[in-house]
């Protein structure tokens, strides 16, 4: 139900995590890239997806068509101990293959605008959803429409975007499926260290609207809203020829009790900390 997802990364942490990738498909003679990053923890509109201190692979490829605007691309998703134990059954749920469509058009250097759309495709969710007797075996894959702007000229860039989910299985009518919206207020700077070496600095606040949360019949579920995150995040890249390799820390400060709250009587944890590391190459 909750997504990977391109724009959660995009939106929380993606204009300093990403910020190196776009500036090389800007260069790129091709306009194409692929890359992975490595998430310590998967920390997404407000919520540990798969839970505190577990690590995520997000393999990754881009193509931008030239002067158009429009790229498209493709994000996995996978849980980081697939590599190692083996992931447990219920994050098998939540492997997924994003597919994105992406305009963007500048006006100078005073403003830029960008929509996009994403599907979400969690493939394994209805198999595992049975396999655990969870959810009568839903399709937990959804859909996000985003739109966004930026102010170029304004100092740290500041961007306003407004996602809207909308989710492909209704659970026999108990589920909402397009009343989900998340809005964010970003910021970002960069700062040229030396010849090939940038530190972008970001940050932002968000309001998340998840009533797609609460499933009619089930008590235990309750509709989601309030502030979701309050996110800082320094990611210090690399670039050598067509290749660059990043690394990022980042916090979050989550005031909503709607979402530092797993459940009733649940510990409150305001506070999170996590580190992104990855390498893509353009061409």
């Amino acid at each position: 139900m909750r997504l990977m997802i391109a724009m959660a990364i995009m939106g929380l942490l993606g204009l300093s995590a990403y910020a190196a990738e776009s500036k090389q498909q800007e260069e790129a003679k091709l306009g194409l890239s692929a890359g992975v990053d490595y998430y310590t923890d998967y920390f997404w509109r407000g919520s540990d997806f798969y839970g505190e201190n577990r690590g995520v692979i997000f393999p990754f490829a881009n193509y931008a068509f030239g002067e158009s605007g429009f790229t498209i691309g493709y994000l996995g998703e996978y849980s980081s101990e697939v590599l190692g134990d083996g992931a447990s059954q219920f994050e098998k749920i939540w492997y997924g293959a994003d597919f994105s469509i992406e305009y963007a058009h500048s006006f100078g250097k005073t403003a830029t605008v960008k929509a996009k759309y994403i599907y979400q495709w969690y493939y394994n969710s209805a198999e595992q959803n049975r396999k655990q007797q969870l959810n009568d075996g839903y399709d937990e894959s959804f859909m996000t429409g985003t739109v966004s702007l930026t102010i170029d000229a304004l100092p740290l860039s500041p961007t306003l975007m407004y996602s809207r989910d909308y989710y492909v299985d209704d659970y026999d009518g108990r589920k909402e499926r397009g009343k989900d919206y998340y809005v964010q207020a970003l910021f970002k700077h960069a700062l040229a260290l030396n010849e090939g070496s940038t530190l972008a600095l970001s940050g932002g606040i968000s309001y998340y609207n998840m009533e797609s949360a609460e499933i009619s019949s089930d008590p235990g579920t309750f509709k989601k809203r309030g502030i979701s995150d309050v996110t800082l995040a320094a990611d210090l890249s690399v670039q050598k020829g067509g290749a660059t390799f990043h690394g990022c820390m980042n916090y979050a400060y989550v005031p909503d009790s709607d979402w530092y709250r797993s459940g009733p009587g649940a510990k409150a944890n305001r506070h999170r900390y996590w580190a992104v590391m990855g390498a893509s190459y353009s061409l």
